[in-house]
């Protein structure tokens, strides 16, 4: 379990004065908003979200749906995972999206660009039989992608077309007239870096999914001019560079059928509306060949419990011992082994991957609010829950501890453990 990692990856801020702020306006005719700046302090906020709605088992726990915690959890076996996805209650996997309208960049023989709309190629990936279209129904267009070092627009070829089903749509305008229309979650490329849609503009929503305030300055990478550049005494060369540009507004579209793309490497980008975004992840097995290629050792790809004593459900005692763990850890690299010569064969990923042991490591990326937390760890930080969840509880109340010192503490004394389930 030494291997498991849990991260934020975003938070809201002054979490416990958001929550009192919900609260006070559940008792207010005023417009709390005007009073925000005589909100008390983060501490005596929380002592007075704790004294006035969760001492005593009230169970209004509305106000503490507000703030929000992105976590980025890794390493943890996917058996674990699947449980807490199963369980979850008000906790959300990223799914990152366009609109059907986007126009991708593809750069023709000549070198003009060609733009296709996202749902076009989707339709094309449909009538096509190959698993790679790309390769043969758009042999004639490359697709322009950045290299995210040189900041000098490439080629590359799609990989895939995902339809990635009905979802919350949001329209950017840009300050020089460009526009997308993608999920919160998409991530765009900033002059800070890759950030989420909604964390590069700062995204409010109300309950309704529309904007209500955008708070921070955002810059999006962009088409660019061409630059020349002198090579030789002899030859210029014109090399296209993204340059920056602000995001002036953000609108709520409502649901649509939306798409992304899985790009070839090393750059897993591609230009959207003339703007740079992320490609879609998929599954892929190199890491399983790796082990089968003795690159990587099996330990970093699949997980066992250590040896010792365990008792089961029922209260059964046994042990797990190293000869045990030993055959455990072969049958890992055979299996490994077995998914290689099945992709050699031309097996597709997502079929291959069936022979696999059950337990391979994951990476995942969870949202949360303060109320869908503490639900979290009422169902898995119990006392006969997986061992391995109990200790992903560990590390998250580490984080919400940090987050919301006074709510947490609560929690700790009151329902920690306990499986006491939160309304």
């Amino acid at each position: 379990m030494d291997k498991f990692r849990v991260k934020v990856i975003q938070a809201t801020p002054n979490p416990q004065q958001v929550m009192w702020l919900a609260m006070h306006q559940d008792y207010s005719e005023d417009l709390v908003w005007d009073e925000r700046d005589r909100a008390p302090d983060e501490t005596k906020a929380g002592e007075n979200v704790i004294k006035y709605l969760l001492a005593g088992e009230r169970g209004h726990y509305g106000p503490l749906e507000h703030p929000q915690i992105t976590f980025n959890v890794g390493f943890f076996p996917h058996s674990m995972m699947q449980q807490i996805r199963t369980h979850r209650v008000g906790i959300s996997f990223d799914v990152q999206c366009l609109a059907g309208n986007t126009e991708i960049t593809f750069v023709n023989a000549s070198g003009e660009k060609q733009p296709l709309k996202i749902a076009n190629l989707y339709e094309l990936r449909n009538q096509s039989s190959l698993i790679n279209f790309s390769s043969e129904d758009l042999s004639h267009l490359k697709l322009r992608v950045l290299n995210e070092k040189t900041k000098e627009f490439e080629t590359s070829q799609i990989k895939d077309v995902i339809c990635s089903g009905t979802q919350p749509v949001y329209h950017l305008t840009l300050e020089d007239g460009k526009t997308l229309d993608c999920t919160t979650h998409h991530q765009l490329l900033t002059d800070q870096g890759w950030q989420r849609m909604e964390n590069a503009v700062g995204l409010t929503l109300d309950s309704n999914g529309e904007v209500v305030t955008t708070e921070k300055d955002c810059y999006l990478l962009c088409n660019g001019m061409a630059v020349l550049e002198q090579k030789s005494c002899e030859k210029t060369e014109s090399k296209l560079k993204a340059h920056p540009v602000k995001v002036v507004k953000v609108e709520y579209l409502g649901l649509q059928t939306t798409y992304d793309l899985e790009v070839a490497e090393p750059w897993h980008n591609f230009v959207a509306n003339g703007i740079v975004v992320h490609n879609s992840f998929r599954y892929t097995g190199r890491r399983i060949l790796d082990v089968a290629e003795g690159k990587r050792d099996v330990e970093e790809v699949f997980y066992l419990r250590p040896v010792g004593d365990y008792t089961n459900r029922q209260g059964k005692r046994y042990s797990y011992t190293d000869e045990q763990r030993n055959a455990d850890l072969e049958w890992c690299r055979e299996a490994c082994k077995r998914y290689g010569q099945r992709i050699e064969q031309g097996v597709a990923e997502e079929h291959a991957r069936g022979i696999i042991p059950f337990d391979a490591r994951q990476h995942f990326v969870m949202s949360c609010n303060a109320r869908s937390l503490m639900h979290l760890l009422d169902l898995r930080w119990k006392k006969d829950a997986q061992l391995e969840a109990q200790k992903f509880c560990e590390l998250l109340f580490e984080h919400f501890e940090q987050w919301t010192p006074q709510l947490a503490e609560w929690y700790q004394q009151t329902r920690a453990k306990k499986a006491k389930l939160a309304p």
